[in-house]
């Protein structure tokens, strides 16, 4: 039986980084410019799931739908901003504009949510059952104690899709939204572009020798592919897209299947 790599991207603007980071006029230059993981994705014929904010879809919704055809499209909420920041009224205000934006793009609803820095509770996934969300994919199951301290992280979950309990979204129960963790290869090591780019592919491969899990989740920003300076941008660009395909390379390789996350909710039923 083949191993399951859960593929993604966030799709939003330069909104976290400060302006001395980059040298773009046009904050939704990452957005633009996707083709250029895109195209890496395409050259190894993998599948992925594209986590894209409202405000991104607006402004490229042409890009969008065109991407659409080769990939799942989700919700990372409507504007890129935690929802530890939000009252009870803006978090579905959010999640509904971005239904009615979908819906009249796409023509069908979101059935995948990731939240915006990783920032997830029981009322947050309440509001997505409300809306017959079929998945969502923000709890960071495991962090490295050595790291810098992520706020999305709010303690050990279970590693591979599970339905949430009630009360603790961090434990099985009977939800009827399935979580699809962002689980990590090995010593609890984020498999997120950001701290990947930063340590190369030979980092990467690194974690498989010791384990190599039956589920993992594999994770990107727009702004990974595209040139931009600062702490935050070492080996962005096309130093990151040398090391993606290395990555996604190896990966089969060692025998992991790339699925959606439509897919993986369809493997797990209630």
């Amino acid at each position: 039986m083949k191993k399951t790599c859960f593929l993604s991207i966030d799709v939003e603007s330069f909104g976290a980084l400060t302006r001395q980071d980059f040298v773009y006029e046009d904050a939704f230059e990452p957005v633009k410019k996707l083709d250029n993981i895109l195209d890496i994705f395409k050259k190894h014929n993998v599948k992925a799931t594209l986590f894209i904010t409202g405000e991104a879809l607006k402004r490229c919704s042409i890009l969008t739908k065109k991407w659409s055809q080769d990939y799942e499209i989700a919700c990372h909420n409507y504007q890129h901003v935690s929802i530890d920041e939000l009252d009870s009224a803006e978090r579905e205000r959010q999640v509904r504009n971005f239904i009615e934006l979908y819906k009249s793009i796409f023509e069908k609803m979101p059935i995948g949510f990731r939240s915006p820095r990783n920032a997830i509770d029981n009322k947050q996934l309440t509001i997505l059952e409300k809306y017959d969300f079929k998945y969502d994919s923000s709890v960071f199951p495991r962090y490295p104690l050595y790291f810098r301290k992520y706020g999305g992280y709010k303690g050990h979950a279970p590693v591979r899709p599970y339905y949430p309990n009630r009360d603790n979204y961090r434990e099985k129960g009977e939800m009827k939204l399935l979580e699809i963790p962002e689980a990590p290869a090995f010593a609890n090591f984020p498999m997120v572009g950001t701290w990947l780019r930063r340590r190369g592919a030979w980092f990467f491969k690194l974690l498989f020798w010791f384990k190599k899990p039956d589920f993992i989740s594999f994770s990107m920003h727009s702004w990974d592919g595209v040139q931009f300076g600062g702490r935050k941008g070492k080996n962005s660009g096309e130093k990151f897209l040398e090391q993606l395909d290395q990555m996604l390379g190896f990966l089969k390789k060692i025998g992991y299947e790339f699925k959606t996350g439509e897919e993986i909710y369809g493997e797990f039923p209630a």
